[in-house]
Parts: C-alpha cells; structure tokens; sequence
C-alpha cells in the first residue's frame, strides 16, 4: 500500500504479519517429540545396559536388589519395544 508524504516521496508500508492460529500448536507437538525421542533413546541404553550387565557375567559382581532391579529394568524396556512394534 502506498501513501503519499508532504515531501512528494511514496513510502510503502508493509501489512501486518499475522502468526497462524496452528503455529503454538506446531511448537508444541515439536518439542512432545523431540522429548518422546529422548525418552526412547534413554530405554534402549538402559537396555542395552541391563543386557550387557545380566548377559555380560557382570550380574555376580553385583548386589541382590540391584540385580532384580536390572532384571526388572530388561524386561520393561524389551516389553516396550515389542509392544512398539507391533503397533
């Protein structure tokens, strides 16, 4: 749009830029994911971990209640991922 100035020069001014009504909702799913992929990345270390400490012969080295809470751990991150899966 243009207009006219007491000086004969034509300025042009630019309409507002309106932020689109999805645009906080876009933010928002973002971040659920990107925090949804660290959560799983976080399971399969711990995994990763509880089977290298279960399978790996370290399992003898360990106390008796840290020993079921690495079984524990195993079997509810393999549950997650086979159910994640099949999904």
């Amino acid at each position: 749009m243009e207009h006219a100035s007491a000086a004969g020069m034509t300025t042009v001014v630019v309409p507002e830029e309106r932020r689109l009504p999805e645009a906080g909702l876009n933010g928002i799913i973002l971040r659920w994911a990107f925090i949804d992929k660290a959560i799983s990345g976080f399971g399969a270390l711990a995994l990763a971990w509880a089977t290298i400490v279960l399978l790996g012969g370290f399992s003898t080295l360990i106390k008796q209640k840290d020993f079921w809470f690495v079984t524990i751990i195993s079997f509810l991150e393999a549950t997650r991922l086979g159910i994640c899966k099949i999904s």
